[in-house]
């Protein structure tokens, strides 16, 4: 699964908890299926349903969700909105917790069949839909603590 290995590779660069410890990022593949047609050809889908597992998380769930929205809205845009990000939490200690987080990929492979030859090429589709509105090469995230005061205190930073 290429895109299982993007996105993790996407937020291991991008949440700093795990770029301290990329250990922490675990990732699941649950009743995954494969969707196909029958004929010559071999060409199918993965419809993945992904669990992205982060333990002992130390910072706020936004350091988490925007990079991860960021990569769904470049690689996987067709997700329902209401349905497209499932998560459930557990306070450890001292603002640490664990989270688990699931969506549904999809992967289209291209399997091109030569009967002649012997041969199958394997292509694995993950196209790029351009999503930012602006073209900043590198982000900060700031986060707003209501209780506290009106400032906002930087929570992350990445590169594209």
């Amino acid at each position: 699964m290429n895109k299982l290995a993007s996105l993790r590779a996407y937020l291991i660069e991008r949440i700093p908890d795990l770029k301290r410890n990329p250990d922490r990022l675990l990732t699941f593949i649950e009743d995954g299926r494969v969707e196909f047609h029958r004929g010559a050809h071999l060409s199918h889908e993965y419809q993945v349903p992904v669990r992205v597992v982060l333990t002992d998380h130390i910072g706020e769930l936004d350091t988490v969700m925007i990079p991860l929205l960021q990569w769904l809205s470049r690689y996987q845009p067709n997700l329902d909105p209401s349905e497209a990000v499932t998560f459930q939490a557990e306070l450890l200690h001292n603002r640490a917790w664990d989270l688990a987080i699931d969506v549904t990929l999809t992967e289209r492979v291209v399997a091109l069949v030569d009967c002649d030859a012997g041969t199958i090429h394997v292509d694995h589709r993950m196209p790029e839909f351009p999503i930012d509105p602006c073209a900043a090469g590198h982000w900060q995230l700031y986060i707003r603590d209501a209780e506290a005061d009106d400032t906002y205190t930087l929570a992350a930073e990445w590169g594209e």
